[in-house]
């Protein structure tokens, strides 16, 4: 779980000085704020991420440093607990969340008498983002799936094992070979693999190490949504809305051409929590602006930053009928389709024939398959 945030600045007059925390009694000093800041400046100054273990503490800190060159050095600090990993929230969300951060932090700096204010905003989103956290930890397939997908360092283990089974140590040699990044704690990183049936875990008899086995793949797209469909065809909500609505989606779907680059987009969305909660709202029906649910505490201008988002990526489409009243529609769906990775079958054998696996990986591989199929 995520204990909150800690942003430092390095400036040429004070050194590291701690700007702003969330919550304010999050128990740190100066001395670990050093600690991480050396692990920063050690790769010459640049920008980019760190994780380091703090024992005192007791908490892991994963840290981004934009950089001693420039306009703002600053450090935005995740304090995690001790032997959790970044890795556990997807690659993207962080890296929004810093960014998000950044931005509040340079009007503060543009803005010197809205300070305050900017940095009340700051503090509220810290709030909030630690609270989108640890939804992350209760995700559904689904999204499991598309933080899979999300996930650089994810994707490449889908691609090692679609091609054959590996050890867990030569899985991770192979992420840092053509990554070029360390990866302290595979586990983290495997753990959608295990919840969402990809892959299992096994002893093979004479290996030192545990196996990984890929069971089921799968696949992103976008598609229509069927049941606005059906209802559009009986002019739900009106005959205007519904022939709208369908000429939209034709208009979408005649130019749709699935690519990696979607794919990427819509698997982030697909993520959200709360972008996820819109989606499955506006799968059953298409609603007034005016009336669309909405969280206790959640305000309109909350909401509107969602949907703008989800508009801008053509996941939604706003609809005005014959009295300005504006409808939501859910324009495009996200289907993420897991199948039996039949194609593993003649890999095996190959590999096999070919010399490139162990006879009893292949047959504890083929035994896997056997029984995925079974169910």
């Amino acid at each position: 779980m995520a204990h909150g945030f800690i942003i430092t600045e390095w400036t040429e007059d004070q050194g590291l000085i701690i700007k702003l925390s969330y919550p304010e009694n999050l128990s740190t000093d100066l001395d670990d704020m050093m600690r991480i800041f050396y692990a920063h400046i050690t790769g010459a100054g640049s920008s980019g991420n760190v994780l380091v273990r703090l024992e005192k503490v007791r908490s892991n800190v994963s840290s981004y440093f934009t950089g001693l060159d420039s306009d703002m050095p600053v450090m935005i600090n995740l304090m995690l607990e001790l032997g959790e990993d970044p890795e556990m929230f997807g690659e993207t969300v962080l890296k929004e969340i810093n960014e998000d951060l950044l931005s509040y932090l340079r009007q503060m700096n543009t803005n010197v008498s809205e300070s305050y204010e900017i940095a009340k905003k700051i503090k509220l989103y810290m709030k909030n983002s630690l609270i989108l956290l640890d939804r992350l930890k209760n995700l559904s397939k689904e999204q499991r799936l598309a933080q899979i997908y999300s996930s650089e360092k994810a994707r490449t283990i889908l691609e090692a094992l679609q091609e054959s089974p590996l050890s867990r140590r030569d899985l991770q040699g192979i992420i840092e070979d053509k990554l070029k990044k360390i990866v302290p704690n595979i586990e983290f990183i495997l753990d959608p693999f295990v919840k969402t049936g990809l892959i299992t875990q096994d002893w093979v008899e004479g290996n030192t190490d545990i196996t990984l086995f890929l069971l089921s793949d799968f696949t992103i797209f976008r598609k229509p949504v069927n049941k606005l469909i059906e209802d559009a065809k009986k002019n739900f909500p009106t005959p205007e809305l519904a022939s709208a609505y369908l000429g939209e989606v034709k208009q979408f779907f005649k130019d749709y051409n699935p690519n990696h680059e979607d794919n990427l987009k819509i698997a982030q969305i697909l993520m959200n929590p709360d972008n996820y909660d819109y989606i499955t709202l506006f799968r059953e029906r298409a609603y007034p602006l005016n009336k669309i649910p909405k969280s206790p505490g959640q305000s309109m201008d909350e909401i509107g930053n969602f949907l703008e988002s989800l508009e801008n990526n053509q996941i939604i489409k706003l609809i005005k009928d014959n009295k300005d009243t504006i409808w939501i529609f859910l324009l495009t769906d996200i289907a993420i389709h897991t199948f039996y990775p039949e194609y593993l079958i003649e890999k095996i054998r190959k590999e096999r024939m070919d010399g490139k696996i162990e006879k009893n990986v292949a047959i504890q591989h083929l035994e896997f398959l056997e029984k995925a199929y079974k169910k």
